[in-house]
């Protein structure tokens, strides 16, 4: 008998020791009986050091022991406690100070048998690990809503102020800050703060101040480097920008930087006025937040440049309606009333003074003829006759004759293009001749048309005294607003002293 009960102590000890959970048994006075090898590497005691303890002194921390205690004692008196009847999340105690969550079960053994003071066992296990990823699972989510209510803004087409303060509020929060701005670098070592959030009671750099970016703060790093940055103790860094964010009390700062269109645009910062500084790798979870900016940036910026060029092309049509009304009455209609009044002239002088007559005559027909050639020029320009007659080859051989340049020509179309691609083709040449007759200092130029890949190119190039600057005057600032409401692009590329280059890329179809 006692050799069976030998072999099954000798199983229950296997499965005890075998279990993946600590395991633990505790008698009525609360002292451990029992422990296997996961207890001792989960508490960080050896066995002997844990046997005939008192579990709560040992086990479990200061300020739930009393409540542990009760617990048992409750269930001694009454046979009733939810730690026996449910398994329940609580924080246990290791041999070094440390606390950790458990996941804790107790069962109270069916020995010995009342009325002998019963034994408890215990099944612990350690979730530090599961809620760790738990909390980075809400992390997560709570960083994807957050994005998700930024990029439906900015898909929105929303307010870029609006974007901007939505952006700062929403990764300060997010990521444990007390402080977050949105700065914009202005090229001289300088930042404008155009988004802010703070945490009640915290001081902030005001919206719409402009900060020096001297010394060695998080702000300055990003301008240097272009990467995202962090500063984790302000203390001992110097300079004016660092002594002021000390004065608000900041302790630490990480921040991304905001490209737009691969430009260096501003960066969106965090700061802490906490002794702790930021996990690793926060300042690159703000990153994507940074993107979305660039995103409604240029979004913005195209919006803002998309109104410019319709204001821009309003404004030039009604001066070309001006120029024509203009050329028109000092030009053709003077001198269709002059003929007017030299036909009538001649009527008059027809019976009595044939020679007179015949000098009238020819006085009108010169004035038809100068009237008439007036015309074609004013024709000329609103839209050549020889480019609709025969196609843009034949109205830019035509174009290169009429300028005082000598003008290599090399246009390689299979078929004709399109109307208004044809009209956008010739004056990005015209402009672009004209340009080099007026500022390049030279007496040569090179234009170049053809068909490459879905696309018309038009180039002009000459080896003058370049310096160009489309956004200086009117004719280059038109062609690209031309060329862009057809779908295409125009580039400019003028270095002082290396020539100049137009380009124009538009879509064929």
């Amino acid at each position: 008998m006692s050799g069976e009960l030998t072999d099954g102590d000798a199983r229950a000890r296997t499965l005890f020791d075998a279990a993946f959970d600590a395991v633990i048994t505790m008698d009525a006075a609360g002292r451990i009986t029992e422990v296997n090898g996961v207890a001792e590497q989960t508490f960080g005691y050896s066995a002997e050091q844990m046997l005939g303890q008192d579990l709560a002194e040992l086990l479990i921390p200061p300020g739930l022991r009393e409540l542990h205690r009760a617990g048992l004692a409750n269930y001694i008196a009454t046979g009733a406690s939810r730690m026996v009847d449910h398994p329940t999340e609580e924080m246990a105690l290791r041999a070094d100070g440390t606390e950790f969550p458990v996941e804790l079960a107790i069962r109270r053994l069916p020995v010995p048998a009342p009325p002998d003071p019963p034994l408890f066992i215990g099944f612990v296990r350690d979730i530090t690990e599961r809620r760790r990823t738990e909390h980075e699972l809400r992390e997560l989510a709570d960083e994807q809503a957050a994005l998700h209510r930024v990029a439906a803004l900015v898909a929105g087409g929303g307010a870029l102020t609006e974007i901007v303060s939505a952006v700062t509020r929403e990764v300060g929060g997010l990521l444990g800050a007390q402080t977050a701005n949105t700065i914009r670098f202005d090229g001289s070592g300088a930042a404008t703060v155009v988004g802010r959030w703070h945490a009640e009671g915290v001081e902030s750099v005001a919206l719409g101040e402009t900060v020096r970016l001297d010394g060695d703060t998080t702000a300055a790093r990003i301008y240097r480097t272009g990467r995202p940055a962090r500063l984790d103790d302000y203390d001992h860094a110097g300079g004016d920008l660092a002594a002021m964010l000390r004065s608000l009390g900041y302790r630490s700062a990480v921040g991304a930087p905001i490209f737009v269109e691969g430009e260096l645009w501003g960066a969106v910062m965090l700061a802490s006025l906490k002794p702790v500084p930021f996990p690793p790798g926060v300042e690159h979870r703000i990153a994507a937040f940074a993107e979305l900016t660039a995103q409604a940036i240029a979004n913005a910026e195209a919006r803002e440049e998309l109104a410019s060029s319709r204001a821009r092309i309003v404004e030039a049509a009604d001066a070309a309606r001006r120029r024509i009304e203009r050329d028109l009455h000092d030009g053709a209609q003077q001198r269709l009333v002059s003929l007017a009044l030299t036909l009538r002239r001649a009527r008059a002088l027809l019976d009595r003074d044939p020679e007179a007559t015949r000098a009238a005559l020819a006085e009108a027909t010169e004035a038809l003829d100068q009237a008439l050639a007036e015309l074609r020029e004013l024709a000329r320009g609103i839209h050549p006759a020889v480019l609709s007659e025969y196609g843009l080859p034949a109205a830019l051989s035509a174009l290169a004759d009429r300028v005082p340049l000598t003008v290599e020509l090399d246009v390689r179309l299979a078929e004709r293009p399109r109307e208004a691609l044809e009209a956008a083709a010739y004056y990005v040449v015209a402009e672009a001749l004209t340009n080099v007759v007026r500022y390049a200092g030279v007496q040569q130029a090179a234009v170049a048309v053809e068909r490459v890949d879905g696309r018309l190119s038009v180039v002009v190039a000459d080896a003058g005294a370049g310096g160009a600057d489309p956004a200086g005057g009117s004719g280059l600032r038109g062609l690209a607003d031309r060329v862009e409401a057809l779908g295409g692009h125009l580039e400019v590329r003028s270095a002082a002293g290396a020539g100049t280059v137009v380009r124009a890329e538009l879509p064929w179809g």
